[in-house]
């Protein structure tokens, strides 16, 4: 049997939704020295199974071509580091891999080329993508992303200083944390984090807690922050430390590398699509706001309006970013609907 069919069979055996099914397979000269697959979400890749049971029956894969059914990761995660730094550190000298993964963290093809490994791919598209149909499902939908703020009567989300505990009522705060109950991912970014150190939780007995997924471009936020655990997955991008990286991943946090110098958002939510991520509540500041109806990936905003005045030319809207230049480009909302939740006014709409 060929390499690359062996690998496809390997991938077979086990369904690590919502994972794709990866098989792999290492050959030197014509023998085949290891062989593994992705056995559950969590668990070790293919690629390093593999790996790990050509060292177990004593072989050396310097210089060996790994076949693996889907293209290596090269993004990090607390269980595993990135398959291709593995593959590098080994010394492995070809890579072929099966299918391209849609996942745009992925992208191993020019990290592996760059360390002077020669890759082939993608081999066997046709029989990759009709063994991870609903992987491919998965990412192929966007999921639903909505903005939730708090505004002053006069339009301003925090005071000139940054302050903005609270400006909503104590009935808003329940209705929202009643919401993020609904959410599987809830997304803030790193300002949000260093000035009030949040839980991000849905502090409701018995319900579920959304994954917390923090925007962080440069990496800043203290490793004792309370969302640096479990559960939490921080997006930054190569301008960040490899030492703060791997810092946060010890702590229990997964760090997804998702942009050269600025976070592509479109691209981040692909991935969390990848993972089953299929409803996601921003409750960032006016920047993260911004940049996510820049990107085109908001769908809905909850706006609690509280029945204050803030002032202050200094003193952020819900929305920053440079804006627009004449109202002829003003984006369009519809649906919209308002109602009171205590003494707050709570403004909903598409967009």
């Amino acid at each position: 049997m060929e390499p690359m069919e062996l690998a496809l069979l390997l991938a077979k055996k086990a369904n690590p939704y919502p994972n794709p099914r990866v098989g792999a397979v290492i050959v030197k000269g014509k023998e085949v020295i290891g062989s593994g697959y992705h056995r559950k979400a969590g668990a070790p890749h293919a690629e390093v199974e593999a790996i790990l049971d050509a060292e177990k029956n004593g072989a050396n894969v310097k210089g060996a071509t790994l076949y693996v059914s889907l293209e290596p990761c090269s993004h990090h995660s607390k269980r595993t580091p990135p398959c291709t730094e593995l593959i590098i550190e080994k010394n492995i000298s070809k890579v072929v891999y099966g299918m391209n993964d849609p996942n745009p963290l992925v992208s191993s093809r020019k990290v592996l080329q760059k360390a002077g490994i020669i890759v082939k791919g993608p081999v066997a598209e046709e029989k990759g993508r009709a063994m991870n149909k609903r992987y491919l499902e998965n990412i192929s939908k966007k999921p639903f992303v909505a903005i939730k703020m708090a505004m002053s009567a006069d339009g301003k989300s925090a005071t000139k200083t940054g302050d903005s505990k609270w400006i909503s009522c104590a009935k808003s705060r329940e209705f929202v944390a009643r919401l993020r109950a609904d959410y599987d991912a809830v997304m803030v970014g790193a300002r949000t984090v260093i000035k009030d150190n949040p839980r991000l939780t849905a502090r409701i007995p018995g319900a579920k807690n959304p994954i917390r997924v923090i925007v962080d471009g440069k990496l800043k936020i203290p490793l004792n922050s309370k969302v640096v655990q479990n559960g939490t997955i921080i997006v930054t991008t190569k301008q960040a430390s490899l030492k703060k990286i791997n810092a946060i991943k010890a702590a229990g946090a997964d760090v997804f590398v998702c942009g050269e110098d600025r976070i592509d958002l479109k691209a981040l939510i692909r991935s969390l699509s990848a993972m089953g991520i299929k409803k996601i509540l921003i409750e960032g500041g006016s920047e993260l706001n911004a940049g996510a109806v820049e990107a085109g990936i908001v769908d809905k905003f909850y706006i609690f309006i509280a029945p204050k005045i803030i002032g202050g030319v200094d003193a952020p809207g819900i929305i920053g970013g440079s804006g627009i230049n004449n109202m002829k480009k003003a984006r369009k909302v519809r649906g919209m609907k308002a109602k009171m939740i205590g003494a707050d006014i709570l403004i909903e709409f598409k967009v």
